[in-house]
């Protein structure tokens, strides 16, 4: 669908619902508390005997809770799959490239853009993570938060990773250093919004950030909850959920607002890496939640991986105390809302259904009864009604990356009865050899439309030219190969140029450090092959290791010969991290040393162009240094078209 002009259709659908509402009926606001790695025992009302949650277990009393809802087993993934309805497998990727965290093409349509379409005010409060088009190009009117994550470590100093804090694209808090106060700054924005949209009919997507590692917790839970860490991060969201709940009764909103609480994964359990005997220490047990009863955890193929507690409240409209074993997932929000605010749905297949009636107890029955599992690409199993079937795979299977670490071998099909085993502790599946080969033919079915690790599904959607590529290619495959893209056009500003064609350093020398080989033919980043380098010719200067794996790990310094400066202008091309002091190009006083200006990459791959104001050092001589004293991170650069205005080379010192 084209984002810049909708089709006709697609708008239809949307107004035509509106119209045929009765006169008295009200669009419904709709909030979403969507948390980060929360496990399905960790509330109350789910069976935490040490993380205190009454908000929350007040909000199962006052609705409804769910006790098989699915989500995917890991961050972005998730969030694509909730924002679209459908598996992710089915989802279009910019370039065709299949990730590992989900990144949604522009021309998918979203939840907000949907709601936003039938007149509802839409904001996310939290956390996005689902690639580099940010929230306001996809529906929503207000963003507030992260673009991807907090980090992948247990305490923030452990990494030079920060994550941004932007309101909208403007960036509020360049490197977050702490997450001790994230959900009181969460709450605060809001109940801010709330109330401001309070006259129309609103859509609040409030995705904490929380209880993902680095863990934080202000000063009024910190160290406060039985269960450490993790248990002060959940306790401070119960706070926060019982805060949107009461500003809705505040502002008279409480009959006309639905609640739904729900958590994008399982918990992150990962003790030692990869969960190995007598592996590398990692998440210490107070930093993770609990799956409990069930089997596994954020990133597995198990139900730990991606059943999830599931809470929604509507005064008035959903009965009070109610709990249900029927199977839902997030893909079937984005229909139910839908239907609850009168508006169309896109045009493309969703694998999502409608619940309206099922939430509201007009039927006691799922639209839903099964689920596939899928790892990425992945499919790893299928649950019908009670039954969940496990395929073989080996342990950290081809294509998965890192989540492979966490991945168990299956050695041959095995059957699980939910109902009886929700450990899935009990392979029953020679027992009963008609339900397997009745959810093997159901398995076939999806792998033709869906897709699998292997195969591309006849109903898997592709915007771009080219076939499926994976970001993990499997064994024996190669990589996908990069389309390189052509140069910005940048007007030369003088003779003196560094273009380092013909595989040529053009007298750039390695200082220190361990950079080895540093002209590169490299079209762009081996995880990056759908953003290739902007770059002038074929090679490039490159401070990562391009010989074994193009691997950040290395550091070093890279200096160019001496010029003189006898014009106004400098520029060059430059992607990777930037740090003012370990990671930057810097233009020096050839004589003094004295650093003069200092630049980096965007963050990102891609190479951005610089252009430095060198009028005040007019007829200086100056050389440039690339220092790379970070191993990772966009712990590089890549560095290419340097020019000068006006220049003349000098001896070298």
């Amino acid at each position: 669908m084209d984002k810049t002009l909708p089709s006709l259709t697609f708008w239809l659908l949307a107004i035509l619902p509106i119209l045929a509402l009765p006169a008295f009926a009200r669009q419904p606001n709709i909030i979403l508390i969507f948390t980060d790695d929360q496990g399905y025992n960790d509330l109350g009302c789910f069976g935490s005997e040490k993380i205190k949650t009454p908000r929350l277990d007040k909000m199962a009393a006052e609705g409804l809770k769910l006790t098989n809802f699915y989500a995917q087993p890991v961050c972005g993934v998730s969030r694509a799959a909730l924002m679209t309805g459908c598996y992710p497998i089915r989802i279009g990727e910019p370039g065709n490239v299949k990730r590992l965290h989900t990144e949604l093409h522009e021309k998918e349509v979203t939840m907000a853009e949907v709601l936003n379409g039938a007149g509802y005010a839409t904001a996310i409060i939290g956390k996005w993570h689902l690639g580099e088009a940010m929230p306001n190009d996809q529906g929503f009117d207000y963003f507030y938060g992260t673009p991807k994550f907090n980090g992948f470590t247990v305490y923030v100093e452990e990494t030079k990773f920060r994550s941004q804090l932007l309101r909208n694209k403007e960036v509020v808090v360049p490197a977050i250093q702490s997450w001790d106060h994230i959900t009181q700054d969460y709450t605060k924005e809001a109940l801010k919004w709330i109330e401001k949209n309070k006259e129309k009919p609103f859509f609040l997507y409030l995705a904490h950030n929380l209880p993902h590692i680095p863990l934080g917790a202000s000063e009024g839970f910190k160290g406060k909850s039985e269960y450490g860490p993790y248990g002060d991060a959940i306790e401070e969201i119960d706070w926060s959920t019982g805060q949107i709940l009461d500003k809705l009764k505040e502002l008279g909103l409480d009959g006309d607002t639905l609640v739904v609480y729900t958590s994008d994964n399982g918990p992150w359990i990962e003790t030692t890496r990869g969960m190995k005997p007598g592996g590398q220490k990692f998440i210490p047990a107070e930093h993770s939640g609990l799956a409990d009863p069930l089997r596994g955890w954020k990133m597995s193929a198990w139900d730990g991986g991606c059943r999830v507690p599931f809470l929604a409240r509507w005064p008035g409209k959903i009965p009070e105390g109610k709990e249900s074993p029927g199977i839902l997932t997030t893909m079937d929000l984005l229909p139910t809302f839908a239907k609850l605010a009168g508006a169309g749905l896109p045009d493309a297949k969703l694998d999502g259904k409608d619940a309206s009636g099922f939430l509201s107890g007009k039927t006691c029955q799922s639209p839903r009864d099964e689920y596939l599992y899928y790892t990425g690409c992945l499919l790893t199993g299928i649950r019908k009604g009670n039954w969940k079937l496990v395929l073989p795979r080996p342990e950290s299977p081809p294509g998965t990356g890192w989540w492979g670490r966490m991945i168990e071998a299956v050695p041959e099909v095995q059957l699980f009865d939910l109902e009886k085993d929700p450990s899935e502790s009990e392979n029953v599946a020679k027992e009963h050899p008609e339900i397997v080969a009745s959810l093997m033919i159901q398995i076939e079915a999806a792998r033709k439309e869906l897709g699998d690790i292997d195969r591309t599904g006849e109903g898997a959607r592709f915007f771009d030219e080219g076939e499926r590529r994976l970001q993990v290619p499997l064994r024996g495959q190669n990589s996908p190969k990069a389309t390189r893209t052509s140069y910005d056009g940048f007007k030369p500003l003088g003779d003196y140029r560094f273009t380092f064609e013909n595989d040529d350093a053009q007298g750039w020398v390695a200082t220190s450090g361990t950079l080895g080989k540093p002209v590169s033919p490299m079209a762009s980043l081996p995880a990056w092959k759908h953003k290739p380098f902007k770059h002038e010719g074929t090679f490039h200067l490159s401070t990562i290791d391009t010989g074994k794996g193009a691997s950040d790990k290395q550091t070093g310094i890279l200096e160019s010969p001496r010029f003189k400066l006898l014009g106004k202008q400098a520029s060059f091309l430059v992607s990777g991290g930037f740090d003012d002091k370990e990671l930057y190009v810097g233009l020096f006083d050839a004589e003094s040393g004295q650093r003069l200006l200092a630049a980096g990459g965007p963050k990102g791959p891609q190479m951005n162009r610089v252009v430095w104001d060198v009028s005040q050092w007019k007829g200086k001589a100056v050389f440039l240094r690339i220092v790379d004293n970070r191993l990772a991170n966009w712990g590089h650069l890549t560095f290419d078209s340097t020019q000068a205005e006006y220049v003349s080379g000098v001896p070298q010192k």
